[in-house]
């Protein structure tokens, strides 16, 4: 392999790869975010002598799924960089702009998963609503997603 193909598939490797870390560093934050307030929450259930509510780890897992959307992304980016190396710019971009994307989603989505942890654990209702909210919010990364790998099809054409 010669040097100037090795650079260009390393260039949009850092593209797949930021795809999953940027991605991740979100989740993380959202989780961090909306587990703040589940912790929170069960405090204040425990100290009032209350049942703490399970349920709230289903608004702190949320953000964890889009990191899963980063592994697929990464995986499109390195099956179109192996069948086209001279792309490597596209997928660089793809990556980190589809990454960062992606990771704003999970990061909203941790504080809508506080709010409705809050809201919960104060009211015992509307967790269907809270969900959808949550729903919404992951619709973003979706979105990222599939018209990514849109645009490598384009591309390609």
């Amino acid at each position: 392999m010669d040097l100037e193909l090795h650079i260009m598939r390393s260039l949009g490797a850092m593209g797949a790869t930021a795809a999953l870390g940027i991605t991740a560093i979100g989740s993380s934050v959202g989780v961090g975010l909306a587990g703040a307030a589940a912790i929170g929450a069960w405090k204040k259930a425990y100290a009032q002598g209350k049942p703490a509510l399970f349920t709230l780890l289903v608004f702190v897992g949320a953000p964890i799924s889009q990191t899963i959307y980063g592994m697929i992304m990464l995986i499109s980016i390195g099956n179109a960089m192996n069948a086209h190396p001279e792309s490597w710019a596209a997928y660089l971009g793809a990556g980190f702009v589809g990454g960062l994307g992606m990771a704003a989603s999970s990061w909203f989505q941790g504080y809508v998963g506080a709010a409705a942890a809050d809201a919960l654990s104060e009211t015992g209702k509307g967790f269907a609503n809270y969900l959808m909210v949550l729903g919404i919010v992951e619709t973003i990364s979706l979105f990222v997603l599939v018209f990514v790998q849109m645009a490598f099809r384009i591309h390609s054409a």
